[in-house]
């Protein structure tokens, strides 16, 4: 039983390898990145309309990586700024016109974002609690923490996708709405590797945990 124990720790490891070798050759390919991205403003305001922010041209945008002097600097330096990335506000007073169901899912996934957080706190607090009361009674891997463990790094997976496919649909309508202009942004969607990868170690390191209270309670049975 110990060996297939550690047969089953070494393709967890493996699969856990394998899973950070793909993510390593989508940020290569500029799929994935590690960079936080700003979401959506003002929806629905009532003295605005529709407003949402929008960042990163489109490399084929005639302001992509554009070379601007920066003054004041001291007489020895010179020194210019290029633009790969801005800030812009998009706005409409006509709401009835922009029936656009994306930017509801916007809506609905930052909702779920700010909800997946809050829950994954309030899962940190009682899984640190729950530890200590489990280390206090020599019982240091029972099973409600391993299911709390496994419910944080799902959320955390969940909440990751949720923000990039809100980023990705917000950028889309941008698109299709600055299509013509100077300022049209990247639309690619893009994951971000930092959270999936914390999100996919804490998944990983609670089925070692299982895989180690099991071991121990077979150590146990055995004496």
């Amino acid at each position: 039983m110990k060996n297939n124990n550690i047969a089953r720790v070494r393709v967890l490891y493996g699969l856990f390898a394998g899973i950070l070798l793909i993510c390593l050759g989508l940020f290569v390919c500029n799929v994935i990145s590690a960079e936080d991205r700003p979401q959506m403003a003002d929806l629905m305001s009532p003295n605005k309309g529709v407003t949402f922010a929008i960042t990163d041209l489109h490399s084929s945008a005639p302001l992509y990586l554009q070379e601007q002097p920066v003054d004041g600097t001291p007489a020895h330096v010179t020194a210019h700024a290029h633009i790969n990335r801005f800030d812009v506000d998009i706005n409409t007073q006509d709401v009835d016109n922009l029936p656009d169901s994306r930017l509801i899912w916007v809506l609905v996934l930052q909702v779920f974002e700010v909800l997946s957080l809050v829950a994954v706190l309030v899962l940190v607090v009682i899984a640190l609690w729950s530890f200590y009361r489990s280390a206090k009674h020599g019982r240091v891997f029972p099973a409600r923490n391993v299911s709390l463990l496994m419910a944080i790094g799902f959320l955390l997976l969940a909440m990751s996708l949720s923000m990039d496919t809100s980023t990705y649909l917000e950028r889309r309508v941008a698109y299709d709405l600055l299509q013509g202009t100077q300022w049209v942004p990247e639309a690619h969607y893009t994951l971000h590797f930092i959270r999936i990868f914390f999100g996919m170690t804490i998944i990983f390191l609670a089925q070692i945990i299982k895989i180690g209270r099991e071991m121990q309670e077979e150590q146990e049975l055995t004496i």
